[in-house]
């Protein structure tokens, strides 16, 4: 009975060692998974926001060399729209002082390998004076060879403006006699209304810069980092391929239809901000327009050595941005990286806290049983020296009673007896300890008596 009570003991101990193991597992654990999406979380924000800053540093390099490129550019346009030369030449275009322009236009181009052409186009649209530089070798143009650009965008818009004001194009491709020039050959170009001595209206001066170089950094860019692509945006929200411009239009803003577009979402908020970051279903994004004008004015107001006498207004036809996009696979594997790391953190932390939830349970486990079980051992010994007690006062009052007393086991066996049953039945003291009681029976009542006795033990009752 009591190695059945025992071992019931022991079962709920073991129950309740797992309900107070889970009780105070379970909280901590929850709060080490709040703890740990948190982490998670702020851990990706600052991911981002790295990628951010990276992408967004990337896209300033080029926005600021660009606007850098185009303020000195205009530099030059205004100084030289204002040489002595120049206004010979629009004061008297004869053959002289054109040729002393031509020499200056030349100059200007050799120290300037960037610039394509540098032209004087009158105030009919007529070439006057002209260099050109075709497959990295200058010429100056001869008379026969000048066109008619009347009917072009950038001479119309340039040629409306107020002479002193500036005019920046949109970026397209070069054209020759009503033809795309071939190779194909991305050009921005910057322009300023002139007059004669007397304030007469003689056209424009108009500088062609290449911007090959923008369609290579995107394309060298997009090959070097495979994470991110870079692509360039026009004001219709078309993507350009990196294929030095092919995409571009050559004397329209418009786009052939069957080039791909940036999702609707992005380019809502593309042409809300110059300049952002999105995250989208397709990937994280971010945007900058490539802003020649915005780039300068912050150039000449935070560093004075670059500026111009600008005082007129800037017409800024220029509506080109640069895109990073990272795909949402990209972004998938950023956060699956992420939630790895928190998640082993996480099991780290949590077997160490159960192993030693678990040995400290386990521990004052065996304290309470070693409590319990010396507590039962000192009961124990208690019961014994209370049974010893009681045993030494039955024998003492056997060994009193004058009447002869003796008591039996349930074998039958004499256990104990005093001197006058000794004395009664002529046996020395202790001579019948250890005795069948049936010896002092006469042998035909013994085998009797053994039955009586055993049916008596089996049901035991008081006698009176």
């Amino acid at each position: 009975m009591k190695s059945k009570s025992s071992q019931a003991g022991s079962k709920r101990r073991v129950r309740n060692n797992k309900f107070v193991f889970i009780g105070l597992f379970l909280p901590v654990a929850a709060l080490v998974l709040v703890v740990g999406f948190l982490m998670a979380s702020a851990r990706m924000d600052a991911h981002i926001t790295r990628i951010l800053e990276y992408d967004g540093a990337r896209l300033h390099l080029v926005s600021g060399f660009l606007g850098a490129e185009i303020l000195g550019s205009l530099k030059h346009l205004s100084s030289l729209a204002t040489e002595a030369v120049t206004r010979e030449a629009l004061d008297m275009p004869e053959p002289g002082q054109l040729q002393s322009l031509e020499s200056s236009l030349l100059i200007l181009a050799q120290r300037n390998p960037l610039y394509q052409q540098v032209r004087w186009i009158d105030e009919t649209g007529r070439e006057r004076a002209r260099v050109t530089r075709d497959r990295g070798k200058l010429a100056v143009t001869v008379q026969q060879d000048l066109q008619d650009k009347s009917d072009r965008y950038y001479f119309r818009q340039a040629n409306a403006l107020l002479p002193g004001e500036l005019y920046i194009s949109r970026i397209d491709l070069n054209e020759e006699r009503g033809q795309v020039e071939q190779p194909l050959l991305p050009v921005v170009r910057i322009a300023t209304p002139v007059t004669d001595s007397e304030q007469r209206r003689r056209g424009i001066i108009i500088i062609n810069i290449e911007m090959k170089y923008l369609f290579e950094f995107v394309r060298t860019t997009d090959q070097a980092d495979l994470e991110v692509e870079y692509q360039l945006v026009n004001q219709d929200g078309t993507l350009l391929s990196g294929d030095f411009g092919s995409d571009l239009s050559a004397d329209t803003p418009d786009t052939a239809a069957d080039l791909p577009a940036v999702p609707p979402d992005v380019w809502a908020h593309m042409t809300a901000n110059d300049s952002g970051s999105l995250e989208t279903a397709d990937g994280l994004w971010t945007w900058r327009m490539l802003s020649p004008v915005n780039t300068f004015k912050r150039l000449t107001r935070n560093s004075p050595q670059y500026l111009i006498a600008f005082d007129q207004m800037i017409s800024d036809d220029f509506t080109l941005s640069l895109l990073a996009h990272r795909p949402i696979e990209t972004m998938e594997d950023v956060r699956r990286e992420n939630l790895e790391l928190i998640a082993l953190g996480a099991i780290f932390v949590l077997s160490i806290y159960g192993l030693v939830l678990a040995f400290y349970l386990s521990g004052a486990a065996r304290a309470r049983r070693a409590e319990v079980d010396a507590a039962r051992e000192k009961e124990r010994a208690n019961d014994l020296k209370h049974m010893k007690e009681l045993e030494e006062r039955f024998h003492r009052l056997v060994e009193a009673s004058s009447i002869g007393l003796l008591s039996v086991d349930s074998t039958g066996r004499i256990e104990i007896t005093n001197g006058a049953v000794d004395l009664m039945m002529g046996y020395q003291r202790g001579e019948l300890d250890g005795v069948n009681v049936e010896v002092l029976l006469p042998a035909s009542m013994r085998e009797k008596h053994v039955g009586l006795r055993e049916q008596f033990m089996r049901k035991p009752e008081a006698r009176r």
